[in-house]
């Protein structure tokens, strides 16, 4: 198979957008419709471009490039690749990364990026294979201070949850990823954080503070340790990351009095790994994680219940809310690769009975509480 990649003719705009229409979903293709009329946009200005890849004479792939000035040095992007579903796991993918690194690498950009949704494992082996490597808060503040907030805008990173940055140095470094540890810490800090602004905007006592810690760290750690436990069981090495953009805003939305579950999620370090090793399984390990937040949840609705103290009623509220979100949210049968990472498409693909129950029993849940 000879594949051509080269960049796009103007003519070939409309060839482009309909390999979106038929390899993507609707979410994703909001977010790769974006990225490629911004490079468009930057290739007025001899700032971007998109490269296709051409088999046969049609297109079967496209990646967008551009890039900008960030910190006082040249910054690449590569956005927005697709290959025609087809046609995947073939080479093509690779062959557009080169491409675009050697495009970039031309217009002498001293950093490259992409965003890159873990989930999405083959994606994330083509960067990680070409000296891409995790580029995390702690390291983006360091370099760019309150710049790094600009490098966020320019991958519309605000919306990717579940993405990470991956960055490519001329030097080709690769620093060691922090340890899940910190991560989880940082994930438990912050949703705390978030649950004391919602209950100080409702008038309860600040000192309710320490007592969310432990309501969180609770409800987080049942959500997250049964994946990583299941998960060893069928031997795969796992570990926890905080999304960045998620934390940042769930704080924002706390202060207008919401909630969104996009804390972090548990991930498979094997490189070369994909997530589609049986459906059982995979079902299995996504499964686990609602499956207990729900369990969590009706512990928590009880509380208030059977309780005339008020820290235990606040204290109740606040974790059966939490986990009662983080189940719904879990629940909805959607997998972007653009970064709406949630577990319920796995769990649907796997055992649609499963998938049901829980929907039935949340809703029971959530009508029991209405009720009573």
């Amino acid at each position: 198979m000879k594949v051509l990649v080269r960049e796009m003719l103007p003519s070939e705009r409309a060839d482009v957008e309909r390999l979106f229409s038929s390899s993507l979903g609707l979410v994703d293709r909001i977010g790769f419709q974006l990225s490629f009329e911004n490079a468009l946009k930057n290739a007025q200005k001899q700032r971007g471009g998109c490269l296709v890849a051409v088999l046969d004479g049609r297109i079967v792939g496209s990646v967008s490039l551009r890039f900008q000035r960030i910190g006082g040095e040249r910054t690449g992007f590569i956005d927005a690749l697709i290959v025609g579903k087809a046609l995947r796991v073939q080479g093509i993918g690779r062959s557009l990364v080169d491409s675009a690194i050697l495009w970039l690498e031309a217009w002498e950009c001293a950093v490259i990026y992409a965003t890159v949704d873990r989930y999405n494992s083959p994606s994330w082996n083509i960067f990680v294979h070409r000296d891409f490597a995790v580029y995390e808060i702690t390291q983006q503040v360091m370099d760019y201070r309150l710049n790094f907030l600009r490098l966020w805008l320019a991958e519309f990173h605000f919306l990717g949850y579940g993405t990470f940055f991956l960055r490519r140095t001329r030097n080709r470094s690769k620093p060691r990823e922090t340890d899940e540890v910190w991560h989880f810490m940082a994930a438990w800090v912050s949703v705390s954080l978030t649950w004391w602004i919602h209950t100080l905007r409702d008038g309860q006592p600040s000192l309710l503070l320490p007592f969310f810690f432990v309501v969180v760290g609770l409800s987080l750690m049942a959500h997250e340790l049964p994946q990583k436990l299941i998960g060893r069981h069928l031997g795969w090495e796992t570990t926890f990351k905080a999304w960045g953009s998620g934390l940042f805003f769930s704080s924002l939305l706390a202060i207008v009095g919401s909630f969104f579950p996009a804390y972090g999620s548990t991930y498979v370090k094997q490189l070369d790994w994909r997530y589609t090793p049986t459906k059982k399984e995979t079902g299995i390990f996504f499964a686990i994680g609602p499956s207990v937040s729900l369990v969590l949840a009706f512990a928590f609705w009880v509380l208030p219940h059977i309780t005339n103290s008020s820290l235990l009623t606040a204290l109740g509220t606040v974790g059966y809310t939490m986990n009662l979100v983080t189940v719904i949210f879990n629940l909805i049968p959607v997998q972007a690769a653009g970064g709406l990472v949630w577990d319920g498409k796995k769990i649907f693909a796997w055992n649609k009975t499963i998938w049901t129950t829980l929907v039935t029993t949340t809703s029971a849940l959530i009508i029991l509480d209405v009720f009573f």
